[in-house]
């Protein structure tokens, strides 16, 4: 595959994904317009299947370096293009984050850690009471599995051929699915690109004390590292399960 069309792609696909999930979540905390996390999670499942269907043709529509790292995992791409996957992802997240802000900003009114999960996310849900058991370690381990079954799920509809054609849809489901029953303890990432590069935009326009330092290394290992090896577990798990039983 063309680097143009990877780079094409995966900034389209990733920057309609960010676009319209942090988007969703400024409708709840900026402007207070959906009040409930099933809303919530219906647009991060549109943004999902929007996203995949704008860039499937392009780029395969990964979206998500949790993703790229399982398709390199299961030598699905090489590894000079899953370099130019994230960088691709990294910028069309950037992009998303840098819009919504230039559209939200003037209705912004404080700049604490609630309006700061608009665009990063932090744990426990700032949003949720009673959830201060939500240790780094517990967080980490909530990330990993989250994105341990969208990606061994995922795997299995894409290689199932009767659901191709029904793949972006389904798939879109699967992470709505996931973030309404996890975001309440982590916001629910499975995905570094779409919380870093939102992350960044906030350190540079008013949250610098929360975007990096209100969890400490928790920005790193929970919504870097964890969905990241939650990606490769998934694409081992799917390997040694099921990949040479569906077709």
């Amino acid at each position: 595959m063309s680097v143009k069309r990877i780079f094409l792609g995966e900034i389209i696909g990733t920057f309609i994904l960010v676009f319209i999930g942090c988007g969703s979540v400024s409708l709840a905390i900026i402007y207070e317009l959906i009040t409930t996390l099933f809303e919530v999670a219906l647009f991060w499942t549109i943004g999902v299947i929007l996203g995949i269907y704008s860039s499937l043709k392009l780029s395969g529509a990964h979206l998500n370096p949790a993703v790229s790292l399982a398709m390199l995992t299961e030598k699905e791409i090489k590894v000079n293009e899953f370099f130019y996957y994230i960088i691709a992802q990294f910028i069309g997240a950037l992009i998303a984050g840098f819009i919504l802000f230039k559209i939200i900003k003037n209705d912004i009114e404080i700049f604490n850690l609630k309006t700061a999960c608009v665009f990063g996310e932090y744990f426990p849900n700032p949003t949720f009471d009673n959830l201060d058991w939500v240790s780094l370690p517990i967080a980490s381990i909530i990330e990993m599995m989250a994105t341990f079954f969208l990606i061994y799920l995922i795997f299995i509809i894409t290689n199932i051929s009767k659901l191709k054609k029904l793949s972006p849809t389904l798939i879109g489901l699967t992470v709505g699915v996931i973030i309404y029953i996890v975001a309440p303890y982590t916001q629910c990432c499975m995905n570094p690109a779409r919380d870093f590069a939102p992350r960044i935009i906030a350190y540079f326009n008013g949250w610098e004390q929360f975007a990096f330092n209100y969890n400490g290394i928790g920005w790193l290992i929970v919504y870097i590292l964890a969905p990241l090896i939650g990606g490769v577990l998934g694409a081992f798990a799917f390997k040694l399960t099921l990949k040479n039983r569906i077709s």
